[in-house]
């Protein structure tokens, strides 16, 4: 695979440039691939037995570290371009990079990992762009507290206009207040004195002058700005005065009336809640996705969901079943290229790599070799739609330029491979792959049923027509859709749309045999029964039964030998164990 890291990440920099762009892209994807570079994994690297263990453990991991960059790439059909004769075969993927880093709570800790720190370093990861410009972030909680201030003081701003009544003096008037006002604030000396003289200056012209726009004085210094509202005050009562700003430059500005200043006052206030816009800032990607109910896609990527929601929404909850509810709420259609690898029945067989950069590679060489056999997958092309100045690169078969070059295009060449870089572990990068990977997986699925694309609908469900052959993800994957693959755990999915299928009353606890034994040695105590293994350590193991009749003959196994060498306990033998094992108060919690 010729591979090149992105030239260009967004960052607060660039956000305003690119915002509409990736937006837009977001809005017209049919799904969403992600891929998040953590400080971070596990607080504490272990194996879990049962779902809400490791739930606990991984929130614990997703409260301390913190996502460093969002990968991004929104993935799209292109209905007018035919592959093979097959129209909505052509894919447009379109990835992105953010490096995000909390900006507006500056006392945010987190923690990090060395070894994680080091494999970014060699990663070609930009520490001192992350800090300096990485994009931050509004969760809904703190935006809407945001927008409320804001917009209280709109409101008390728009009370106070509806009451005052404009007063523009007359120029006989303004002569008037200019020549027989109040006597001059007594100031010393001095440099303020000054910008002081110079500003009673201006205010006296700008009164003599027929002018109803107000008078704007850059004013740099707080104090001085503070003094001449003083001073307006005093001499000038018939005008108004507010301190303003226009990006960096801070201005005292004058007003013939006070509806004026009230005028002044709320477009500022105008222009902080659209500040507020900007605040967002990389949630506004993930809000898109929800906006448009878009399946989003991970690979392994449990740990990266909960980090999703702990860093962009808010705190963890304490049950699973709580996230369950508030993710499906977010995100109703998930997928984990992962677990489809290894869990549907038409890919299993495949016998695939685990490693994401693995199954891409293998994907892209599988559909390479078994295009034009029956039943095989369905031809695909492919498009890269990158922003200005980012380099992001497919592997070569299966895989078109900006000028959709036909999938069948030859391998690279020697110099090609020299190239390869670092491109995998680039968050942007990793989403690219991860949306390659997911097509080639459908493509090879809808092959084997014989389903073209076009029936394929990757939005919500819906209720169809009689004559309506489309069908959506769900149902096309109705065993895939929200189930996530779980790393070192038993179960090792989660179903995030339901209960979890996986039985604990099949997991059986096996322990004390000899160190010495090996798969095939354990394997022959249960047969005829055909067992899982989990191991723990040396001389444990999880022994988990198929069906329900299967945990019976387990257990009429183990009656049956004389003197085992090992002891077996139930699931719920061993939290029974384990409770009993601790002081009274903790295990009475």
């Amino acid at each position: 695979m010729r591979r090149a890291c992105a030239r260009l990440t967004v960052t607060s920099r660039n956000w305003r440039a690119v915002q509409g762009q990736v937006l837009e892209e977001i809005r017209r994807a049919e799904f969403i691939a992600i891929d998040l570079e953590l400080t971070g994994l596990h607080v504490k690297n272990e194996r879990f037995i049962g779902i809400d263990r490791c739930y606990s453990a991984h929130r614990e991991g997703a409260r301390t570290f913190l996502p460093v960059q969002v990968g991004v790439c929104a993935a799209r059909r292109e209905p007018l371009h035919t592959t093979g004769g097959e129209p909505g075969s052509h894919w447009i993927l379109s990835p992105v990079s953010l490096y995000v880093f909390p900006r507006e709570n500056g006392e945010q800790h987190f923690s990090v990992s060395a070894a994680t720190m080091l494999f970014l370093d060699n990663n070609g990861f930009n520490f001192n762009d992350w800090v300096r410009h990485g994009l931050g972030w509004l969760r809904p909680a703190e935006e809407e507290e945001k927008r409320r201030s804001v917009q209280q003081r709109i409101d008390e701003i728009n009370r106070l206009k509806r009451s005052a009544v404009a007063s523009i003096p007359s120029l006989d008037a303004a002569h008037s207040a200019a020549g027989g006002g109040a006597p001059p604030l007594e100031i010393p000396d001095g440099a303020d004195r000054i910008i002081v003289d110079a500003a009673r200056e201006q205010i006296r012209r700008w009164l003599s002058s027929p002018t109803s726009a107000p008078l704007e004085i850059p004013m740099e210094n707080a104090f001085q700005r503070l003094l001449m509202h003083t001073v307006i005050a005093q001499e000038f009562p018939q005008i108004y005065s507010h301190s303003s700003r226009r990006g960096t430059e801070r201005f005292l500005c004058v007003y013939k009336s006070q509806g004026e200043v009230y005028d002044e006052q709320l477009a500022s206030l105008e222009r902080e809640m659209e500040a507020v816009d900007l605040e967002i800032g990389a949630r506004s990607i993930l809000d898109e996705v929800t906006a448009g109910q878009k399946p989003l896609v991970g690979h392994n990527c449990f740990y990266d969901f909960l980090h999703l929601y702990q860093t962009f929404y808010g705190d963890l909850p304490e049950s699973i079943q709580e996230f369950k509810s508030e993710w499906l709420r977010l995100f109703p259609q998930t997928l984990d290229t992962k677990y489809l690898a290894e869990a549907h029945e038409l890919l299993v067989g495949l016998q695939p790599p685990a490693t994401l950069k693995g199954l891409c590679d293998f994907m892209v060489q599988t559909a390479s070799n078994s295009q034009t056999m029956p039943g095989g997958p369905h031809q695909v092309t492919f498009e890269i739609n990158s922003l200005p100045g980012v380099d992001y690169r497919l592997p070569v078969l299966g895989t078109s330029s900006r000028k959709a070059e036909s999938a069948s295009a030859g391998p690279a060449s020697a110099g090609e491979a020299e190239e390869e870089t670092l491109g995998s572990h680039e968050a942007g990068y990793d989403a690219l792959m991860t949306s390659l990977v997911l097509v080639h997986q459908l493509s090879h699925i809808l092959g084997k049923k014989r389903m073209p694309w076009s029936q394929l609908d990757f939005g919500p469900l819906r209720r169809r027509n009689t004559g309506d052959v489309t069908r959506t993800l769900t149902e096309a994957l109705p065993l895939s859709v929200n189930r996530i693959r779980l790393v070192k755990a038993q179960p090792n999915v989660v179903n995030l749309s339901g209960r979890d299928e996986a039985d604990m009353s099949r997991h059986f606890l096996m322990s004390g045999y000899p160190a010495s034994w090996k798969k095939w040695d354990l394997m022959k105590v249960w047969s005829p029964l055909w067992v899982g293994l989990s191991y723990i350590d040396d001389s444990s193991c999880w022994v988990i039964a198929r069906n329900e009749a299967d945990v019976a003959g387990i257990q009429r196994i183990y009656k049956m030998i004389e003197e085992p060498q090992f002891t077996l306990m139930s699931y719920d033998e061993h939290k029974t164990s384990q409770a009993a094992a601790l002081p009274e108060p903790l295990a009475a919690q």
